[in-house]
């Protein structure tokens, strides 16, 4: 069997890829596995950020929901839906969490859902791992890392036009 050197070229590159810090990581709790937990980097007093989970699946047989996070530096994230309406975005509450039916998966993209942080007490860096735990309603308070990205792919807000204009 021939194998070109550019074959062998690409797949070390590949391989080095992976395994920077940069790329991503999966978590496991229980049956679950968590893919890819990340969070927007913030300087120590910025007022917020946010923070987003590329996946989950529940590989067991019974439902689990999804509540919250923390980060550490951040505090506590509250689980938002980010809602599109004629291009313009805006959120709410995600008051009942997102449920992960057995042997099913979720998918949390940037610009649908996100656990909004206030105030950073602590320099989020990229490129670095934050420890931090998911919230579920039956597994609790579940550790993770989190990995600190630049990403700014995730929708911009309009404030709702205020009364009378």
């Amino acid at each position: 069997m021939k194998i070109s050197i550019s074959a062998i070229t690409l797949a070390a590159a590949l391989a080095i890829g992976l395994a920077s810090p940069g790329s991503a990581h999966q978590e496991t709790a229980g049956k679950l596995k968590i893919g890819h937990p990340w969070i927007r980097e913030a300087a120590a007093g910025a007022p917020s950020t946010y923070a987003c989970i590329i996946e989950i699946e529940n590989g067991g047989d019974e439902p689990e929901t999804l509540l919250g996070a923390t980060v550490n530096g951040a505090g506590t994230g509250v689980l938002y839906q980010i809602i599109e309406k004629d291009g313009h975005f805006s959120s709410k509450i995600a008051e009942h969490g997102l449920l992960i039916k057995p042997h099913g998966s979720i998918e949390l993209p940037a610009d649908k859902y996100q656990f909004k942080f206030g105030k950073i007490t602590k320099a989020l860096i990229a490129d670095s791992m934050v420890d931090g735990t998911l919230v579920f309603e039956k597994l609790h308070s579940v550790p993770i890392h989190f990995m600190v990205e630049q990403d700014d792919t995730a929708p911009k807000e309009h404030a709702a036009p205020e009364a009378g204009r």
